[in-house]
């Protein structure tokens, strides 16, 4: 199924949601740079189509980087949480890793993973 193209003004209200920050890491974004991420992976409309129109809605867009909008992909936001609160034990595997951790270049500081759009949505 094709996906709706977004207007100007409709990119431009994704990236005003979260005062021009990727809803997940935080970080700031240039417009040009920014991904619209369907926050409710619009593959479920493959096989129910009676969702798309709830889909493609302004709240189901969020404003994302490259790199999270990559990560996360088609998996939902617990997936995302998981994913990343393991990454360290994917880096172990490396020896360079493995050798910075050994000379205190690197440490691992595992916590909670707590998305921008989580905090930001609490503060409004």
């Amino acid at each position: 199924m094709k996906r709706k193209q977004l207007t100007k003004k409709q990119r431009e209200e994704v990236w005003e949601k979260y005062n021009h920050h990727c809803a997940y890491c935080g970080c700031e974004l240039e417009y040009k740079d920014m991904q619209v991420d369907h926050f409710s992976s619009v593959l479920m409309a493959d096989f129910h189509p009676e969702l798309r129109e709830n889909l493609e809605t302004i709240e189901n867009y969020f404003p994302a980087c490259r790199m999270c909008n990559f990560y996360k992909g088609a998996g939902g936001i617990e997936l995302l949480r998981k994913n990343l609160s393991r990454l360290y034990i994917q880096l172990e595997r490396q020896f360079d890793y493995r050798l910075a951790k050994k000379y205190g270049l690197v440490k691992e500081t595992p916590h909670e993973i707590k998305f921008y759009f989580e905090e930001f949505d609490n503060e409004v």
